[in-house]
């Protein structure tokens, strides 16, 4: 017991008072306490306390016990875990399975393989991330009929440990999986076949980009260029147009790992503001004002709609003007789109976008107030008056 008050668990951690956090860890009424007591332990490396934390009366520092085993890769602590999969509480099953799958033993793999009776789900799930991590072919099959599994979140974690696995004949069930009603399990399954680099793939995969999905759609993306096939090249360039970001990004990652080249043109555009690469979309030069203005006013990326505006600045050419005036004005485009805007008409410095910029000294937003006053001081020393300087407003 303890008769001076709370105990102060960083204070005992801080003078290495082993014996004061395992009477914290062992006697404190609060589980707060025995938790914080507990990760000190982990910190002083004493992991043989923690193994006795794993009998604790509450749930919640029994599953942080078994956590903390897990990431300690101490192989003493496997059998105690084992113990715990039997834990009467779900989360502490959960954490038990997770942190032998971290053990790396495959000799975990029976009573984990004996888990997939559990009837909650998430021990199922953990299950199934367990074996992916220990990678024994010996899973296999009992992995792939949890890929029927009625929850969606056990289905996706086996398809992962499937990919993790490696074995080429999981490739026909998880081309299946790719077909499952739900977007996760899609997305996981797209994840392992890539991993598993068949050729087969390729066609269910082109069918994934265009998915109702965006994540989806992302994956499948990222999936063909792992997989390596030429067929690929033509469909991913049309995906480079598709509206949400991450998929145009992974489409165009998949593209340069498969060693295409882009042309002068809108998909050109798109590839190289994807990878962020906006000095050269700069080089292509005015063959490339048009698709930009077209990502500028029309995607649904806020980063790629910034960095088309900020490539049009740089390009220079008067075209963009009215484009950008509008995205400045316009109170319902994103703040980080207005900035680039008032960034690019000030590096463009067309005296037209002098009213439109003044007009931005009044914008609710700071940042883009003070990019349209650097802007407008940008504009006056191009045109020689230095002296028209116009003071910020302020609201």
């Amino acid at each position: 017991m303890f008769g001076f008050g709370r105990p102060n668990v960083e204070k005992l951690e801080g003078k290495r008072d082993v014996a004061g956090l395992t009477r914290v860890l062992a006697s404190a009424p609060q589980v707060e306490l025995r938790t914080q007591a507990l990760h000190a332990l982990v910190r002083l490396e004493q992991q043989d306390l923690v193994l006795g934390a794993l009998g604790d009366g509450a749930a919640e520092v029994r599953a942080e016990a078994a956590h903390a085993l897990g990431e300690s890769r101490e192989m003493s602590a496997e059998l105690p875990l084992v113990l715990a999969l039997r834990d009467h509480d779900w989360q502490v099953r959960t954490a038990a399975a997770e942190a032998l799958g971290r053990l790396g033993d495959t000799e975990a793999e029976e009573p984990l393989l004996a888990e997939f009776e559990d009837a909650n789900s998430h021990v199922r799930a953990a299950v199934a991330e367990a074996l992916g991590r220990l990678g024994d072919t010996r899973a296999e099959d009992p992995l792939v009929r949890e890929l029927c599994d009625g929850d969606r979140l056990v289905r996706a974690k086996a398809a992962e440990a499937l990919g993790q696995i490696g074995d080429q004949r999981a490739i026909e069930p998880l081309l299946a999986a790719l077909s499952d009603e739900d977007a996760y399990v899609r997305e996981s399954a797209a994840r392992a076949v890539a991993c598993l680099r068949d050729a087969r793939a390729i066609e269910p995969l082109l069918t994934l980009l265009t998915d109702s999905d965006s994540s989806v759609r992302a994956q499948a993306a990222e999936s063909l260029g792992r997989v390596g096939d030429a067929r690929a090249i033509g469909p991913l360039v049309e995906a480079l147009g598709d509206r949400r970001y991450d998929v145009c990004r992974m489409a165009a990652r998949s593209l340069a790992r498969l060693g295409w080249r882009p042309g002068c043109n809108e998909c050109g555009a798109r590839y190289y503001l994807a990878l962020h690469m906006i000095d050269r979309a700069v080089e292509m030069g005015s063959c490339v004002v048009k698709p930009l203005v077209t990502v500028l006013l029309e995607d649904d990326s806020h980063s790629m709609r910034a960095a088309a505006a900020r490539a049009l600045g740089e390009i220079g050419d008067e075209r963009a003007v009215g484009p950008l005036i509008a995205c400045l004005n316009n109170i319902s485009v994103p703040e980080v789109v207005r900035m680039a805007a008032a960034e690019a008409l000030g590096a463009i410095g067309d005296s037209s976008a002098l009213r439109p910029l003044r007009t931005a000294l009044l914008d609710h937003d700071a940042e883009v107030r003070d990019t349209a006053k650097q802007a407008l001081d940008q504009i006056n020393v191009r045109l020689g008056w230095p002296g028209a300087t116009v003071r910020s407003g302020s609201r």
